[in-house]
């Protein structure tokens, strides 16, 4: 995959985007400085970013069909099935947000959409958890307060899964060490680094499961929280309005493969209030924050993904001008004929190359 950035990535190409942004993810990863330190933060916001431009690529030249299968997916695009599921792990990761609910609804739409794209492509048959509307989770946990014995033994099946998924994801962490060693050798095959992305994906998607679980659990906390501090949190809200006014803090919102509406109701797992973006309102949020250029702006020499996007159209748009000039041919219209009788002669009076003869012997 040659597809180029545009913007501050100009001259990166989408598997450098992709290798830079996930080296600096495993290095937060593998620090042992505190999570919520401003240089931790401002690393998984850079990482995030690289992400998501990395994800708007993907969804630009529509790498991944619904009527393909995993064979027909190249081997140097598999790792990019990871997006959804490393941006929602990095937006666990964001601390001092006033809006905690928000980011956990974010993950679970990145968590939720990784899972169905691998279920889609036959990469995991794991039973995706459904995600819930917080509003709902006072009547919810009324009709969970159900008989002990009933509560025993969703405990006990909830122990065996867990344990089961445990498991799955020591035996696939043991494959990947295997794997890992042998992507070392500068002749591997194709087929180990098939093999090594299809394992690295199928441990993710055992992973992320546990994550939607813990993210749920989360969420009933911080509904009993808001339920509890409620009074309390409207007057704090209003002592401090006006610093809040002063410093507008932008909602994060998810970013997914897909390029269109229809794709995003198909992998967009999401709440009524919280959209996630397909590539043009994903590009035009882009040109809104300054990071990548306007291509009103720009020359007709400039190049930007936006001329990618409209690629399509103007191809269309040739594509009808054909097909009217066939049609006025076929019906002799005057007007066509006139015009076509007019460059014949044109022609034969400027026969080709008697234009400027200059300096010519």
């Amino acid at each position: 995959m040659s597809v180029k950035a545009t913007g501050p990535i100009s001259d990166v190409s989408l598997s450098q985007l992709f290798d830079n942004a996930f080296e600096l993810y495993n290095s937060i990863n593998n620090t042992q400085e505190p999570t919520n330190s401003p240089k931790i933060q401002s690393d998984i916001r850079q990482t995030m970013r690289m992400f998501e431009d990395a994800t708007k690529l993907i969804s630009l030249v529509d790498m991944f069909s619904d009527n393909e299968t995993f064979e027909e997916v190249a081997t140097e695009n598999i790792k990019y099935f990871l997006l959804p599921a490393l941006l929602g792990k990095l937006t666990t990761k964001i601390c001092n947000s006033n809006d905690r609910m928000h980011l956990v609804k974010v993950a679970e739409i990145y968590f939720v959409d990784f899972l169905k794209r691998s279920k889609t492509y036959g990469l995991t048959d794991v039973k995706i958890p459904k995600i819930s509307d917080e509003k709902k989770e006072a009547g919810d946990n009324q009709n969970k307060l159900k008989s002990e014995s009933r509560m025993l033994e969703d405990m006990v099946t909830r122990r065996n899964t867990k344990l089961q998924r445990y498991k799955q994801e020591k035996d696939l962490e043991s494959r990947l060490d295997t794997l890992k060693k042998n992507l070392d050798n500068p002749n591997v095959d194709d087929e180990t680094k098939r093999e090594y992305f299809v394992t690295l994906l199928k441990l993710y998607a055992v992973q992320i499961v546990e994550e939607l679980h813990f993210l749920e659990t989360e969420k009933v906390i911080l509904g009993n929280m808001m339920t509890e501090v409620g009074p309390t949190h409207t007057m704090v809200s209003k002592s401090h309005t006006t610093e809040k006014q002063k410093f507008p803090v932008q909602k994060l919102q998810p970013i997914i493969i897909t390029r269109d509406e229809v794709q995003k109701k198909v992998f967009g797992a999401g709440y009524p209030s919280l959209p996630v973006l397909t590539v043009e309102e994903f590009y035009e949020k882009r040109v809104k924050d300054g990071d990548w250029p306007d291509p009103s702006k720009h020359g007709t020499n400039s190049r930007c993904l936006q001329d990618m996007v409209n690629k399509d159209t103007s191809s269309n748009d040739e594509d009808n001008e054909i097909i009217l000039k066939e049609e006025m041919e076929e019906k002799d219209d005057p007007e066509h004929l006139e015009q076509a009788r007019a460059m014949d002669e044109y022609k034969d009076m400027h026969r080709r190359g008697w234009g400027n003869r200059a300096n010519r012997s």
